[in-house]
């Protein structure tokens, strides 16, 4: 996700095992028939009624902690760009995405300028304009504000304002990833923030502003009420038109059942990341869609390497050859989730489909860890020097499928000799940073079933690089590779697609050769709506929420 140790890379961390525990769902992309040509009757036309599990601290995500903030902000706020459906960039406050072939990008890489688009105004009437963009960036590079993450944005030794509506922005080194992070679909989404309604204050951090945000998106935050839920009202000045939706009322419930009864009564509308232990029942409710969304997010069995038996390639090998994926995605997650090799999702630019694959074969394991030394016992454990092959496993205390999917690798471990055992944390110990002694920043497991997410831009360079060890990044695994550094270095510093792609092609073959993680599934997000609702075109990264001004019901 990011370089620095931050609550939402945490929090997100968090969430998607959550995700994972509840990842219990039909096997096929499926959707209620529509109902009559009129529509179902418990609609309210123009009105959308969202329920939520997670509410957030507050609504300002420059100093907020948690992704239901960002989620929240692609309503009311805006970015220089958005995310499509199609995994293409749409300009938002910015006109054109700046690149090397349209002068937006320096030959020397180190100057991006930016065209922000005229006649945008703040919902309070006030014009938006390049001061804005300059106040938010002090505003993360404010110590005194408590931001999740400064990166990019530390990058940056300048912004000049060549007019209202153009920004040169000034970088200390070349950072192909930057356009993604830059207040846009990043790993970390900040939005701009007004500058006539903040400049007076010291930091952001408790500020009038965070309970009832203004921004420049589609709609405007009429209420909220911490604990029950948000009005959002159509943004009548909103640059591309009013939405076509009137009035979208977010209730926070924090009961996945009483929020499927909701909808299974119809007292709501829409579930955007559904449980996907609710699908088959979700498919049975009439006038409800299902939306299987593929996105840029993953399960692993992540490997310490500095323990001196997984510091053995052979070793890793063979745990991923003894790890029936197939079997887990099935079992566990009732075919939901992808299989996949790769940490890049298939349907990135970046993906490698022609790297090393580990089909579940324990013939060829139990080979590969006869060759490490660890030569099975009578027992029916393997040992060397005398010491039993004993491997600790963690994860987060999320519930039934987290528990599920252990219990199966440890199965098919223990039929190759493998001693495996199984401890679960409660996400904010096992996830706290370096500094509190968070489990997995500090590496206190051998292996470790965590998720991950992503931005847009397919930069992994904060799990792998071999400066990235906890506190300075998120490679838990320990794992140091100078070839890779190299790619990495490469994929970071080129704006060049092609040479971006060659590098990241060289990066997952590496990956895939010395396992230092083991990919168990690609995730899938699922979204349940009213079939009255039209328009709703999930997006794969950040958010599934991208053009709800297009959203009609």
């Amino acid at each position: 996700m990011r370089t620095a140790n931050g609550s939402r890379t945490q929090a997100t961390i968090a969430a998607l095992l959550l995700i994972v525990a509840s990842l219990v769902g039909c096997s096929k992309v499926s959707t209620q028939a529509p109902t009559s040509a009129g529509g179902n009757p418990w609609t309210k036309h123009g009105v959308l009624r969202i329920v939520d599990l997670a509410e957030p601290d507050n609504l300002n995500p420059v100093v907020g902690n948690q992704q239901a903030e960002a989620e929240l902000s692609m309503y009311w706020a805006a970015y220089l760009f958005r995310w499509s459906d199609e995994n293409q960039y749409v300009p938002e406050l910015a006109t054109v995405v700046p690149d090397l072939k349209n002068g937006g990008i320096s030959p020397n890489g180190l100057e991006i300028t930016y065209h922000l688009r005229p006649n945008v105004k703040w919902q309070d009437g006030a014009r938006f304009g390049a001061d804005d963009v300059i106040f938010t960036w002090h505003q993360l590079m404010n110590p005194k504000n408590n931001v999740a993450s400064r990166s990019p944005y530390d990058l940056i030794t300048g912004i000049d304002k060549s007019d209202d509506h153009t920004i040169v922005v000034h970088l200390k080194k070349r950072f192909a990833p930057f356009i993604a992070a830059f207040f846009s679909m990043g790993p970390t989404v900040v939005p701009i923030l007004p500058k006539h309604l903040l400049a007076q204050y010291v930091d952001l951090n408790r500020v009038p502003y965070n309970n009832l945000p203004i921004g420049t998106g589609p709609f405007r935050i009429a209420h909220y009420e911490k604990g029950t839920g948000i009005q959002l009202l159509a943004n009548q000045q909103y640059w591309r038109g009013p939405p076509k939706i009137k009035e979208i009322d977010i209730h926070y419930i924090p009961d996945e059942n009483t929020i499927l009864t909701q909808l299974r009564t119809h007292e709501a509308d829409m579930e955007v990341a559904a449980d996907p232990a609710h699908a088959p029942t979700l498919r049975t409710i009439p006038g409800i869609k299902l939306y299987y969304v593929p996105f840029t997010s993953y399960a692993q069995l992540g490997l310490n390497v500095r323990n001196p038996i997984l510091a053995d390639v052979r070793v890793r090998r063979a745990l991923a050859y003894a790890t029936d994926k197939t079997s887990i995605i099935d079992k566990v997650a009732h075919g939901v989730p992808l299989p996949t090799d790769s940490d890049q999702p298939t349907f990135s630019w970046a993906y490698n489909a022609n790297v090393a694959r580990y089909p579940f074969d324990l013939s060829r394991a139990g080979a590969l860890l006869d060759e490490a030394g660890w030569k099975m016992a009578g027992d029916g454990y393997r040992y060397k020097n005398g010491v039993r092959l004993r491997l600790a496993m963690i994860a987060n205390t999320g519930g039934g499928a987290v528990s599920r999917v252990e219990a199966i690798v440890q199965q098919d471990w223990r039929r190759i000799g493998i001693d495996a055992s199984i401890k679960e944390y409660a996400p904010p110990i096992l996830f706290a940073s370096y500094g509190e002694g968070g489990i997995t920043q500090t590496g206190k497991f051998d292996v470790a079933f965590v998720g991950w997410a992503n931005g847009v831009d397919p930069d992994d360079s904060a799990q792998y690089m071999c400066d990235q060890f906890p506190p300075d990044g998120q490679n838990i695994y320990h794992f140091c590779s100078r070839e890779l550094d190299a790619a990495e270095k490469v994929a970071l510093s080129e704006y060049d697609q092609a040479k971006r792609k060659a590098a990241y092609d060289t990066i997952q073959r590496i990956l895939a050769d010395q396992v230092p993680t083991i990919v168990v599934w690609n995730t899938r997000r699922i979204s349940a709506a009213n079939s009255d609702l039209k328009n709703y075109k999930p997006s794969h990264a950040v958010s599934t929420i991208w053009n709800p001004w297009e959203w009609e019901i």
